[in-house]
């Protein structure tokens, strides 16, 4: 599952009292950069987070997929292929995902962090993380790309691209056609009810 990363800032080194929002839904573009070629291969889709814990992550294309986890539970689904076929759903008890444990644990915050250190290069804020959290986390930096200098911004919608380096490697491009912040989810939005003539795997 691959995976984004948002944060608000303020526009000097002292942090919004909430730079995260409680709600928020993005569409994205996301480029996934293969470590073998060094070529790029497109998705499409959406992600849905409520604080804490919950957390929608759709692919719409080229292959779609969903993600749902809420403290409880998670459920990753796979429709079939051809109209008719089955498709699969895996369930299992939930284990927070890198991206939910971290917006999670930063939204009231980054000042003094011990999870990552941060830095403004022009339009770029670059956070790297530190060598327990690069464990944990799976990732070792984010950068942030903004239209103008990083250390004017002041709400994550002036954000519209960011670079994801995982621990192995693996780099991911992300850029944000679409982003509503306190947002209202329906109730159940963050569980997933798997369709007719799908395989249920219990994790």
């Amino acid at each position: 599952m691959k995976l984004i990363l948002i944060i608000l800032f303020s526009t000097t080194l002292s942090w919004a009292k909430t730079f995260v929002p409680s709600t928020f839904s993005a569409h994205f573009e996301e480029s996934i950069i293969s470590m073998a070629t060094g070529k790029e291969k497109k998705s499409f889709g959406k992600i849905d987070y409520k604080f804490p814990g919950h957390i929608r992550f759709d692919i719409t294309s080229p292959n779609p997929s969903s993600f749902v986890s809420n403290p409880q539970k998670s459920w990753y689904y796979v429709p079939p292929f051809l109209e008719g076929e089955q498709g699969q759903v895996t369930i299992q008890k939930s284990s927070k995902l890198p991206l939910t444990k971290f917006l999670d644990s930063v939204k009231n915050g980054i000042e003094g962090s011990k999870l990552f250190t941060f830095k403004y290069v022009g339009n770029d804020l670059i956070l790297s993380f530190v060598k327990t959290v690069q464990k944990e986390l799976t990732l070792k930096e984010v950068t942030f790309h903004a239209d103008k200098e990083a250390k004017l911004v002041q709400k994550m919608s002036e954000f519209d691209r960011m670079t994801l380096v995982y621990a192995d490697g693996r780099k991911v491009k992300l850029k944000f056609l679409e982003l509503k912040e306190e947002v209202s989810f329906p109730a159940k939005h963050f569980e997933f009810t798997p369709p007719a003539k799908t395989k249920i795997i219990d994790g």
